[in-house]
Formats: C-alpha cells, structure tokens, sequence
C-alpha cells in the first residue's frame, strides 16, 4: 500500500475517537448544578431510600443514586443523559470516558410518569445510576449531563454527584471556640485523618481537605492544610482554619397538606385553578437570643399527606415569603436561601421590596412537601452571601460540617475521594 495513504488513514483513527468520544467542554470550567430550562423543576439526587441526604456512594457497592426531575409539560420529551468525571475543583478532569466508564457512553432516559390528580400537570422523569447501561470505575467529582433531542449541545441539566472509596478514617469534634471574639456566636471543627494501610508521601501537596457546614458549596467551604504531619496521622486543628460562624436553625414550613394550614402558613387560596400559599411573615433575627428547635439543616422533602406517591401525586404552588424591613437595603440584595435553590442566588429566589407594605417578598413555584430555608443578604460585589445579617449567630446551633479528602493519583492522573464524613455539632451534647 502506498505509504502516503497510510498516513491519513492512522489519522482517521486517531482523531474518530475524539470526535465520538471527545467531551466538547470549554477548558478550566467549573461546573455547578444547573436548571438550563424554565419548565424543568424539583431537580433531586440522592442515595436511594435516602432522601435527605447528599448524592454520595461508595465505590463498587450496591448502592444507588436516584436522580429525578419534573417538567411542567403535558407531552413526553426525548432526554438523554452522560456522565463527565471532575477534579476535586468540579472542573473536567480529562480523562478519556474509557477511563472512568464501563457501558454505554451516552443513554436514554427511559423512566418516566404522569402525574395524577395535580392542578399542574408534568412529567415526572427518573434516572438510577448505576444501571446496566453504565458502570463507574472511579472514585471523585462527577458532572451529570441531561440534554435533549439526542443533542450533547443542548444541555438542560447538570447535577454534581459523588462517588468514594474508603482508604482512610477521620475523627473529630466540634466544640465551642476559645477566641474570645468568636467564643458566643462561632464554632471550631478539630479532626484527623488516620491513614496506617494507605501511603500518603506529601500531604501539602498531594491532598485537597475541603470542610462545608450544611453541605453548602457556595464558596463558605474551606480547603485546609495539615497542622501537625504524624506517622499515619494528618492533624487539622487550625483555628483559623476550622472555624465557622454557627448560624441559626433553619425556618421551616410545611406544605405536604394544601387542605389546612400549619403554622407557617397564613393563608392557602386557589385562583385560577393555580394554589397560591402565603406563609407567615418573618422577622429579623439577628439579635434574639438563641431558640433550638430541630430542622434538616436547610434541604427539603417531597412529599405529600393524602398519598404515597409524592413524586407523581405531589402538587405545585405558588409560595410567597414575607420579611417585613423599615427600609430598602441599598448595599446588597436578599434572598429565600436553601437547599432547594441549590444555595444559589438567583433571580429565582431574589427578594423584592415593597415600598407600600414596608416588607421584601418573593413568589416561588415549589413542588408539596417540607422545606427548610433562612435569609440571605448578598452584598454588592461579594460572591458568598451573608446569613448572619438576617439570621444572627450562635455557636449553640445544631449544624453538620463534612469533610472530603480527596488524593491526587499521579499513576491515573485524577483527584480520587478517599474518604468523607459529616460529624454534627450537637453529637456530645
């Protein structure tokens, strides 16, 4: 054969593998859960059975995460979905889907239902991962990509999720912090990691230690450096570090009836043939003196008191918030702030004043169930918001800080989750 002929053909093979495979994402993007369509609503991911908690599991266990969402649509609609591994950053890590995928690359979402004797109708779609379409081989970040029309383009989702794989144990406690300055309204996290069958030569530089309260990933976590290195022992008890500002309790309201009203809500009314609830109206509480009273540290449940499919057979509604404020704030903007808006400001959740009634308010399109949320002011320029201002500070509040490690494998070149664990604040109390 002609050997310039060769030539071209070995490129072929060499640039069709890219082109089927190849993952079009513009370098050094960070991703974050978004909703990319305006219909698409109550996007969720957990372990199975296992509401409320992050979308995390361990590597090659039986387990399995649930991910769903709804579209407030009356036909069915062609969605399929991939799958990208990130680093510990939740940027592309670049491996080739070979790596970190056993299965199909790209799949059809295949689950999907009506929902049944709803004001609003949608489609309910469903997604269990793994499945016998896709296997995963590694531990990390991962990105999960819906998009429609059989169109990797046309993104309507993204969805961060999880996967670990046990090489180490943490220990640790959360106490009262000895500053003076921070000692009535912060809280200190002291922990180690023990790793004796796991061989970690540089733990300044081959560790990522990322530390969240409330599993936020809005920009309040930390990442951390050891304090003291042992033999099979990294201790974090940095007090500058592992310090948090306590918060307060979440508010709460509770929607699974739309037949009375709990004592959240002021008034449920039907307009329209659209539920319109108004909840009580809140109030700053910046300078109250502290009050325990148990919530789920800012997530949300779906579910419904007349029926047990609360994914089908859960209603929307239009829920209005109410902060009464003498004045508009001018240095930044408030907002309804929580797990159901991924702790994310947006304009979704975006707070608006009424001069008239001398109160901000916000109108959100929510699903049936119970709902955790506090008040956040975003002040100009920043990026992280500020629950203190509305909420106050104590360290006696009842809060989950987790930790993730994450290890740099140089043989495989990508950030693996070598261990997590959520200690609570309240445990020796």
């Amino acid at each position: 054969m002609n050997k310039f002929f060769i030539i071209p053909i070995n490129i072929v093979f060499l640039i069709l593998p890219v082109m089927i495979f190849g993952q079009k994402h513009p370098v050094n993007t960070t991703y974050f859960n978004e909703i990319k369509k305006k219909n698409i609503c109550t996007v969720q991911m957990y372990p199975s059975d296992w509401a409320l908690t992050e979308p995390i599991i361990e590597l090659n266990s039986t387990n399995q995460l649930l991910f769903s969402f709804d579209e407030i649509e009356e036909n069915i609609q062609d969605y399929s979905y991939r799958i990208i591994h990130c680093t510990a950053d939740w940027q592309n890590s670049n491996l080739s889907q070979f790596d970190y995928l056993d299965g199909f690359m790209e799949n059809q979402i295949q689950d999907y239902e009506r929902s049944f004797n709803t004001n609003v109708n949608y489609i309910h779609y469903s997604l269990q991962i793994p499945n016998e379409d896709i296997q995963l081989r590694l531990s990390g970040n991962y990105i999960l990509e819906v998009y429609e029309d059989f169109d990797p383009d046309k993104v309507i989702i993204r969805q961060r999720f999880k996967i670990f794989d046990t090489e180490i144990e943490i220990t640790g406690e959360v106490k009262q912090p000895a500053a003076i300055s921070n000692r009535n309204t912060h809280q200190e996290l002291n922990f180690s990691i023990w790793h004796p069958n796991f061989k970690i030569d540089n733990p300044q530089g081959d560790l990522k230690v990322i530390l969240t309260q409330n599993k936020r990933f809005d920009g309040s976590q930390k990442k951390l450096k050891p304090l003291f290195i042992r033999k099979n022992e990294l201790v974090f008890t940095d007090k500058s570090q592992n310090t948090f500002p306590g918060g307060n309790e979440f508010r709460n309201f509770d929607l699974k009836s739309l037949r009375y009203q709990t004592s959240s809500i002021q008034e449920i009314s039907n307009r329209d043939g659209q539920t319109h609830v108004h909840l009580v109206p809140g109030h700053i509480r910046q300078f109250d003196r502290y009050i325990y009273d148990r919530d789920i540290n800012g997530r949300y449940l779906i579910d419904v008191q007349e029926s047990d499919e609360p994914n089908t057979e859960a209603d929307y509604s239009y829920v209005t918030f109410y902060l009464p404020f003498d004045d508009e704030i001018k240095h930044g903007d408030l907002y309804v702030y929580g797990n159901f808006c991924n702790w994310q400001c947006s304009d979704i959740n975006k707070m608006v004043y009424n001069f008239r009634a001398k109160c901000y308010q916000k109108t959100i399109f929510l699903k049936q169930g119970y709902y955790n949320y506090q008040y956040a002011l975003l002040e100009n320029g920043k990026q992280v918001p500020d629950l203190h201002y509305i909420e106050g500070n104590h360290w006696q509040t009842e809060n989950e800080y987790t930790i993730y490690v994450y290890y740099h494998e140089f043989a495989g070149n990508y950030d693996r989750l070598i261990g997590y664990k959520t200690i609570n604040s309240t445990a020796k109390f």
